[in-house]
């Protein structure tokens, strides 16, 4: 049996496929750019902190930002957070298998090979013989469609990650504020039950003196005491805003043997006018940049559909050897016809589902728009709020407890005046911490709101095509 027009025959399948391999399937799996891109935008949400840098630590490892014990910043708290968070390890491994998604979608299919060898049963000399290959040609006119929407996933996957930093790390700065409120909630405590106690030790010798009864020592007696059960319960709160801390950080086993230090509430440069938000939020809403990919990614859905009403064809290539042994090689081609399904039913259900994508869109625009709105009427009002305690309400309580202090001792006012003084100064304090985390709460959110970042160069969602074979950064020299 003689194989050489087989030899001739199907070198020509195989050439085709290797030339479709070289042009189409040469994508790289490297997603080193797109998360170079994630930590680039990530930049936002901290100029003193880069992302590349905490992301390439082990999420479990020790951070060198901050050791566990030693006063713990805003910026420690976010470096922390940064590598300790394992969603945001998810949200970048989401990133490397969408650039593998997309070199699998340019990838043509693979050729298939059958072939057959027959065994005469009759006695007969000779054995037929049969070689065939077979290489479908629709992937031409498809795969673009596939391509095209694995971009829109791989940069909606890079824009998700950035997004999930905004809010991680939004989360952690509030949080960080409330142990801070904590600490001075706890410090205005402390300072109530020395008042208190001073209080018990100045009625105790005037009821010693016979000036008062004992009744008036027992009512400054249960103040005390109910001073002392909202120490205790001050203490619990830090500590609990502190295990709160903690986990948002991924460290929640760390020791909470250590003291927030920072602004209550920071300084930051927030824009006044409302309209310039909401542009900063126009141009920066990473949510509202994958809620866009998302809508990519069904129109080329749709356009993929719409290659239904086209024939499935292939190529195929026989070589034939018969009995007789005479030999044949027979090029071919396969024919799907779309005639009982032409695709209709697909393209209808696209159709819809690009209505569904496109109303998400509407919705989380208009979301941007109501959170920043809201979180500034929020940032507006606390800050009012707390001018308004600051220079009103703790600057008349403390001139009217020092007033009824001297009062009491020189027997103008009664019992119950000296401890009413006492309890509104604390009160007024204890308002006007909760007030300044009301401030920051609301500034943290804003930020949020508009994208994580008030310095519009650092706001605004890039723009990005996908490379097939994104070129290597050249290596920097070693000092």
């Amino acid at each position: 049996m003689n194989s050489k027009y087989a030899l001739r025959g199907f070198p020509i399948l195989i050439a085709m496929t290797t030339a479709a391999l070289l042009i189409t399937g040469c994508a790289s799996l490297d997603a080193d750019r797109e998360l170079d891109m994630a930590a680039e935008m990530a930049l936002r949400n901290s100029s003193t902190v880069d992302p590349a840098v905490a992301w390439s630590l082990p999420v479990e490892g020790e951070s060198p930002a901050w050791d566990g014990m030693a006063p713990l910043s805003y910026d420690a708290a976010v470096s922390v957070a940064l590598q300790g968070d394992p969603t945001l390890r998810a949200a970048l491994a989401v990133i490397v298998e969408r650039r593998a998604q997309y070199v699998q979608q340019g990838l043509p299919p693979n050729p298939t090979i059958a072939f057959g060898i027959g065994v005469a049963v009759d006695g007969l000399s000779g054995s037929p013989l049969f070689l065939k290959g077979i290489q479908m040609l629709s992937w031409l006119w498809k795969n673009p469609w596939r391509v095209e929407a694995a971009e829109a996933e791989l940069r909606a996957a890079v824009y998700d990650a950035v997004n999930q930093c905004v809010n991680v790390l939004a989360k952690t700065r509030i949080e960080l504020a409330g142990v801070l409120a904590a600490q001075e909630l706890l410090a205005l405590d402390r300072q109530y039950v020395d008042i208190t106690q001073k209080t018990i030790e100045l009625v105790e010798a005037m009821q010693s003196a016979g000036e008062l009864a004992e009744l008036d020592v027992d009512r400054a007696r249960v103040d005390h005491q109910q001073a002392v059960s909202s120490l205790v319960a001050s203490e619990y709160a830090l500590l609990e805003a502190k295990l709160e801390l903690l986990a948002t950080m991924g460290r929640p086993d760390a020791s909470t043997s250590w003291e927030a230090i920072g602004e209550l509430p920071p300084s930051w440069d927030i824009p006044e006018d409302e309209t310039e938000l909401l542009g900063m939020a126009a141009v920066g809403r990473l949510d509202v940049a994958a809620a866009l990919e998302a809508v990519r990614v069904v129109e080329a859905d749709l356009g993929l559909a719409r290659t239904r009403r086209i024939p499935e064809v292939g190529f195929s290539l026989d070589y034939w050897d018969n009995f007789s042994g005479r030999e044949a090689v027979l090029p071919g081609a396969t024919i799907t016809l779309p005639i009982l399904d032409n695709g209709d039913p697909a393209i209808a259900g696209k159709k819809a589902h690009l209505e569904q994508v496109r109303m998400k869109l509407l919705a989380a625009s208009e979301t941007a728009q109501r959170e920043v709105r809201t979180t500034y009427n929020q940032l507006k009002d606390a800050r009012l709020q707390a001018e308004i305690i600051r220079h009103g309400q703790l600057d008349a309580a403390v001139r009217a407890q020092e007033r009824s202090d001297s009062a009491y001792s020189e027997g103008e006012v009664s019992l119950n005046t000296l401890l009413m003084t006492q309890r509104q100064r604390i009160e007024v304090e204890r308002a006007l911490v909760r007030m300044e985390f009301r401030t920051m709460q609301a500034m943290c959110m804003l930020r949020q709101a508009v994208g994580g970042s008030f310095d519009q160069s650092l706001n605004t969602v890039p723009q990005f095509e996908i490379e097939s074979r994104p070129e290597r950064k050249a290596s920097e020299p070693s000092s």
